[in-house]
């Protein structure tokens, strides 16, 4: 049953009554009436409230009786996948959540900063909605809790979620992907029936083919999931805590490799657009990494007034990490730069939700890097390589 709202006795004239707000998308059908009301026959408060069961599940299906069968408006969420027979087909032979996941989530894994980092940047609407409908199809939505009192692990991730755990966007789709990842691997079940084996199958399940820094990340974001339900003294410890992974499972991190000297003559030869090419000449004389050089503002830059030398502050800059908070020395070469401007030095990148500009301005670069090579561990963030090279060939 879908999560209507719960009804109330009231009295009028002697006899109690059942009262059932009328959901707003509802009350077409009932010209426009807010409430039902059905009478118990009694004036006995006792009375009433024995009668009130049975009198509310009639007024609710009343309501049922208005509302489209849900495998139709999961269809139409995913842009028509057939009636409901069709959906129904799909469910009974286990593909209909697949089909669902397929289309809430676009995965672009390509992040020049980090090669092993699941970039979920983009999330269908319509699959959003499907799985919802799909959820509240399942029943597992209003089954918070087991007969045996439980709590259920579909419920104990939409409340860790609910806490909104992560400020960063990008780290919260990347959260709710993972936990969601595992609710399909564990099924419908309660918290407490999750052993150390079920762990180990699901890191062996989501690890094929992938590195062991994101299957170790997606399973933190789980593990961080069941920390909640510990404190919340739903279950009594983590069984995520302790579990030591098998040394084979995944692959091992691939660093980026500086361009060779003859690449990086041929990379700055290759014709651009003017902000291309600047971007560039920051990233190769400063080692700065690509979001932190395209987010640069003209504010950023300052004299230094005792050694008469310009720098970027990214003191109070979007960086990586606390220790990514510093000055950067103005090379020579970048002639262009002076103090006293305002506004965007890059205002053709646009910013995503969380201010930054990385998936824009390495997809206008990345097709530059390989006009001139096709080696995978070679990408924009060579530069910082390279450019740690060129500090260590000059002492």
């Amino acid at each position: 049953m879908p999560d209507y709202p719960a009804t109330s006795l009231a009295k009028n004239k002697g006899k109690y009554y059942v009262l059932l707000t009328v959901p707003a998308d509802l009350r077409q059908h009932f010209n426009g009436r807010k409430q039902l009301k059905r009478s118990t026959g009694t004036s006995d408060l006792g009375d009433a409230k024995r009668r009130q069961h049975n009198i509310a599940t009639e007024l609710y299906a009343q309501l049922d009786a208005c509302k489209p069968d849900i495998r139709d408006l999961i269809s139409d969420a995913l842009g028509w996948i057939g009636d409901a027979a069709e959906v129904q087909r799909l469910e009974e032979n286990g593909d209909l959540e697949g089909t669902i996941m397929a289309h809430k989530y676009a995965e672009d894994t390509h992040d020049p900063d980090d090669p092993d980092d699941s970039c979920i940047d983009l999330a269908h609407e319509g699959g959003t909605k499907a799985l919802e409908l799909y959820r509240e199809w399942k029943a597992q939505v209003s089954s918070d809790r087991s007969t045996s009192g439980a709590v259920m692990l579909d419920y104990a991730t939409k409340q860790y979620l609910a806490t909104a755990p992560y400020e960063n966007f990008k780290t919260a789709r990347e959260c709710e992907h993972a936990l969601e990842q595992f609710q399909r691997f564990a099924g419908s079940r309660t918290l407490d029936s999750i052993t150390p084996v079920m762990v180990h199958d699901f890191a062996e399940w989501i690890g094929e083919g992938k590195s062991k820094k994101l299957i170790g990340k997606k399973l933190g974001y789980v593990r961080r999931m069941v920390d909640h339900a510990v404190r919340k003294g739903w279950i009594p410890s983590n069984v995520f805590v302790g579990i030591k992974l098998d040394k084979n499972l995944g692959t091992n991190t691939k660093s980026y490799v500086p361009f060779t000297a003859d690449e990086l003559e041929g990379l700055f030869k290759l014709a651009m657009p003017e902000h291309l090419r600047r971007l560039l000449s920051i990233l190769v004389t400063t080692g700065m990494r690509l979001d932190e050089a395209a987010l640069l503002t003209w504010e950023d830059v300052k004299e230094d007034d005792r050694q008469g030398v310009l720098y970027f502050d990214l003191t109070s800059s979007i960086v990586k990490n606390k220790g990514s908070e510093r000055k950067v020395p103005v090379h020579p070469a970048l002639d262009w730069i002076a103090a006293g401007r305002t506004g965007l030095m890059f205002p053709e990148f646009p910013r995503d939700r969380d201010g930054k500009t990385q998936s824009g301005s390495s997809k206008k670069l990345m097709p530059l890097v390989r006009k001139i090579t096709e080696e995978p561990t070679k990408a924009v963030h060579s530069l910082r390589g390279n450019f740690k090279d060129m500090l260590r060939d000059a002492g």
